[in-house]
């Protein structure tokens, strides 16, 4: 008599669990975007940090230093936009400025972005 109870509500709980998958999976397809941050303007002032020094090495800068230097600032702003793209692919994430988080608390991949732009 025990053994028949627990095999019916192994029955019972196997065919419940069955017919509330969908449902599970439905939540969970439907929930928000998990957010993370990334600092932009700590990488920028780096960046800016980093072609300054290089200027200053020289007493002027040439045409062709300016040029080359444009050239730079624009695959940094690339290389930036494509990185924080496959980051927020990978984590399943919003991406957004750390500076316009206003409130809560969120992962900052600010070192994983630094890390990967560095490659």
């Amino acid at each position: 008599m025990f053994k028949d109870n627990i095999t019916t509500i192994a029955v019972a709980v196997f065919c419940s669990m069955l017919a509330l998958a969908p449902v599970g999976y439905m939540a969970w397809k439907n929930l928000p975007p998990k957010v993370a941050t990334v600092d932009l303007q700590k990488l920028v002032e780096e960046e800016q940090k980093h072609t300054i020094d290089v200027l200053s090495k020289g007493s002027s800068v040439s045409e062709e230093q300016r040029a080359a230097i444009e050239k730079l600032t624009i695959e940094f702003a690339k290389k930036l936009s494509a990185n924080i793209d496959s980051l927020g692919v990978e984590c399943r994430c919003v991406i957004v400025n750390k500076a316009a988080l206003l409130g809560g608390t969120a992962i900052d991949y600010t070192d994983l972005v630094r890390e990967r732009m560095k490659r």
